[in-house]
């Protein structure tokens, strides 16, 4: 399962990259042999928990940037919740009144 999940992987990046249209699956194998040096699923591993836990720190931080730029400029923000923050952490908008 995994060597076919990682052809039509490979398949698409090429065709998406415009590198090559017939990549063969020797090809592909050769490639993965060549860079994959057994830490490559840990390391996409600790990167997806990592871009996990910190979505919603980097979320907010953007959204109290804007509010802060808002209100430097006469401009009152508020926040409202539209829907579940365990959906998405964009579940906020930011909404001004201008004074």
């Amino acid at each position: 399962k995994q060597w076919y999940q990682r052809r039509v992987r490979g398949k698409a990046a090429f065709k998406k990259l415009k590198l090559c249209d017939d990549v063969t699956d020797s090809v592909i194998q050769s490639y993965y042999e060549r860079f994959n040096d057994g830490t490559i699923e840990r390391r996409l591993y600790i990167f997806h928990q990592l871009r996990i836990l910190l979505t919603r720190v980097i979320e907010s931080l953007i959204l109290i940037d804007r509010m802060l730029f808002l209100h430097d400029n006469e401009i009152e923000p508020s926040i409202h919740g539209l829907f579940d923050p365990v959906v998405s952490p964009r579940c906020y908008v930011l909404v001004a009144e201008k004074l």
